[in-house]
């Protein structure tokens, strides 16, 4: 699978502070490391990815180095430092609309980075990405001279990884002319193609087709606006996924908890029913309970009624026998035997009858008490 290698060199800056403003945004690690926080316009920096980035600055002996912290100044003033020392071997007037430098952009494809270094973001490039960017940054050293390259930085904290080379048109002549680094069109696409087969020589598997960034000549900010209008548009389709997830979620929940609330009311039912069932039950067992207690009722009823018959008949043949005809009472106050007339002895013999009949009378009341109310009976 082959690969993009983009080349902007849209950047332009200019007198009049830009270039300061221009070298806290490219250093910005650098002041970060150092203590000073600058205001960056660019949105899509994450700031604590920015401790990855690597930015130098020329040393003016044919090399770089890390810029430092002068006079408790920010380090990226150091490049303005020596872009001043630069523009000081121009031998005219600077004129007022003068370029004074170009931001050159070199950056691998963000499809190489996800496939052969996705752990960019949180470890820093690789050594292979490492080997493919110093190869764009010796092309650009030797198409533009190494001492016209300010500094170079290696982004970590953008969107995609990208080598950013700071270079000022200085001719061998001392003459200060971007006109003679960057020809036009057809120069640009010859440019581009040579940085294309420096990063092909040390085995980079580019793509020799043009970017779309070289392709529309985009500046560096309308470059950043489209990419931010691709960005917010992404982000507008992933907070609409994320909403239309959580609606799922939401929705499967609601489902998940319907669910649980049928079983529920499943389970209230049967539980329903078996009450039901044993009401219906316990009914069953007080309708049987009362209608055996009626029963028992009337036959001790019954009973009582036997009992009492039987009472008065007894109570009616005693008195009966108690009953002595006139002349039978007569008789017996005449008669007498053994010294004693037999109305003693029929006296005697009567009070004993009478004391055997009151016991008995006494067992039956005694046997047969009169039946209660209950409380089945009263309900029925």
């Amino acid at each position: 699978m082959s690969y993009t290698m983009t080349f902007d060199a849209s950047h332009k800056v200019g007198r009049g502070g830009h270039a300061q403003a221009f070298f806290r945004h490219i250093a910005r690690d650098l002041d970060q490391a150092a203590g000073f926080q600058f205001t960056q316009a660019n949105k899509n920096i994450v700031p604590d990815r920015t401790r990855l980035n690597l930015t130098v600055v020329n040393d003016g002996e044919g090399g770089f180095r890390k810029a430092r912290s002068v006079a408790g100044r920010p380090p990226s003033d150091e490049f303005d430092v020596y872009l001043k020392q630069r523009l000081s071997t121009v031998d005219r007037k600077l004129r007022k609309d003068a370029v004074l430098m170009r931001g050159l952009i070199l950056q691998l494809d963000p499809r190489w980075f996800e496939e052969h270094n996705p752990s960019w973001r949180a470890e820093g490039m690789n050594a292979e990405a490492a080997r493919y960017m110093g190869a764009a940054l010796d092309w650009a050293c030797a198409e533009f001279g190494q001492a016209n390259v300010v500094g170079w930085s290696v982004h970590l904290d953008e969107v995609s990884p990208q080598l950013q080379v700071m270079v000022t048109p200085i001719t061998d002549d001392g003459r200060l002319s971007q006109k003679d680094f960057f020809k036009g069109p057809a120069d640009l696409k010859r440019q581009h193609k040579e940085l294309r087969d420096a990063v092909a020589a040390v085995g980079y598997d580019v793509e020799y087709r043009v970017t779309e960034r070289s392709r529309e000549h985009l500046s560096s900010s309308e470059f950043q606006a489209k990419a931010d209008r691709l960005r917010d548009a992404a982000q507008e389709a992933e907070r609409a996924q994320s909403a239309n997830q959580l609606q799922a979620m939401r929705l499967l929940k609601r489902k998940s908890d319907l669910d649980e609330h049928e079983a529920r009311l499943a389970d209230r039912e049967q539980e329903a029913r078996v009450l039901s069932a044993k009401a219906d039950q316990a009914a069953q067992d007080a309708r049987v309970a009362a209608e055996s207690a009626l029963r028992a009722r009337e036959a001790a009823l019954h009973a009582r009624r036997a009992a009492d018959n039987e009472r008065h008949r007894m109570e009616d043949m005693h008195k009966h026998l108690e009953e002595v005809p006139a002349d039978v009472d007569r008789w017996l106050d005449k008669v007498s035997f053994g010294g004693q007339t037999l109305r003693s002895r029929f006296d005697a013999d009567m009070a004993k009858l009478k004391a055997l009949r009151r016991e008995a009378l006494a067992m039956t009341q005694k046997s047969d008490p009169p039946p209660k109310s209950s409380r089945t009976e009263l309900e029925l």
